[in-house]
């Protein structure tokens, strides 16, 4: 069965994309799994308590083998298993291609390139404004809009460095082209992904598969029907105040994404809120498993060395 994945910052429609493509008769994807975040290269009872969940979202039945998951080979068969269950337990005889959506493995495609280095991957964007101010609103992210902007400068800062090497087995996505024009948005995916076109994809509504009870809270508007009506709420619910000091912090990735700016991005900014934002993020980044921030940071150093693709990935912050 053929692999594919799909990764962006959170809340840049990942799993609206994943609702979608979960449409078309042959395409199964499953709940986040953080495969390559928070099972590959971690300890045997933390992978232990990640097949555990594994289990619970994804309704099947893994086994962890008494080493664990240590070498490629190993890596690649538990995957391969755990894709076999899952489309297995779905009743899709005719899916003929496994997704995986975890904004976490932004930052680790090399090793995804390791195990499968024919998949296809799927990156999603969208303006970081309105990401931040949808982070605010989950219940995982900090409630400062700010603090939310800076994760979404995080993750792009990946997006540009995997931009400037073309990859034809990767596909940037923009989120607003999505809503825009689903038909034509998905019309390229599936040819990407070299499968035929089906409207339900673009056309249907969410059912809940590939999404755990626990995150409907937050995820619900992907189970609805594709529409724009989200795209610049940031001009709504967030003051001119506000949008200057994120395009002062951002106004440089902003515009090289083609967001234009709302105001001239040169509001200054004082100490002390440096000061509030850093305590912001630390809070947030306390919250993240010590593990994963750990080796999240060697591979940024090793990206840093290698290149956007290269062992293991970049730093990443998320859910």
């Amino acid at each position: 069965m053929k692999k594919f994945f799909v990764v962006g910052c959170p809340r840049s429609g990942t799993t609206m994309v994943q609702q979608a493509l979960n449409r078309h008769s042959q395409i199964a994807i499953p709940p986040e799994t953080k495969f390559f975040f928070s099972f590959l290269g971690h300890s045997h009872p933390a992978q232990k308590r990640h097949v555990e969940r594994l289990n619970a979202d994804l309704g099947v039945r893994l086994t962890l083998p008494a080493g664990g998951v240590r070498t490629d080979p190993e890596a690649r068969a538990f995957y391969d298993q755990m894709a076999g269950q899952y489309v297995e337990k779905l009743g899709k005889p005719g899916a003929s291609q496994f997704g995986e959506k975890t904004p976490e493995h932004t930052g680790h495609l090399g090793r995804i390139r390791a195990l499968f280095p024919d998949a296809k991957i799927v990156v999603l964007y969208r303006d970081g404004r309105d990401v931040a101010l949808s982070l605010a609103k989950t219940p995982w992210a900090p409630k400062n809009v700010y603090a939310n902007f800076v994760i979404w400068l995080y993750y792009q800062s990946i997006v540009l460095r995997i931009r400037t090497r073309p990859d034809p087995n990767i596909h940037f996505v923009r989120y607003e082209d999505v809503v825009a024009d689903p038909d034509v948005a998905f019309h390229d995916v599936l040819s990407f992904l070299g499968l035929p076109y089906e409207d339900r994809v673009a056309e249907g509504c969410g059912n809940r598969d590939g999404i755990p009870a626990r995150e409907y809270l937050w995820k619900a508007n992907a189970l609805q029907k594709i529409t724009p009506e989200r795209v610049g709420t940031f001009r709504r619910e967030l003051s001119t105040d506000e949008i200057a000091i994120l395009e002062r912090l951002g106004r440089q990735t902003l515009t090289e994404f083609g967001y234009p700016l709302e105001t001239d991005g040169t509001r200054s900014l004082s100490p002390g809120f440096a000061l509030k934002l850093t305590a912001a993020l630390t809070r947030f980044l306390a919250r993240v498993p010590w593990y994963s921030a750990a080796r999240e940071l060697l591979a940024r150093l090793q990206t840093e060395i290698h290149g956007p693709v290269a062992r293991p990935g970049a730093l990443i912050v998320g859910h």
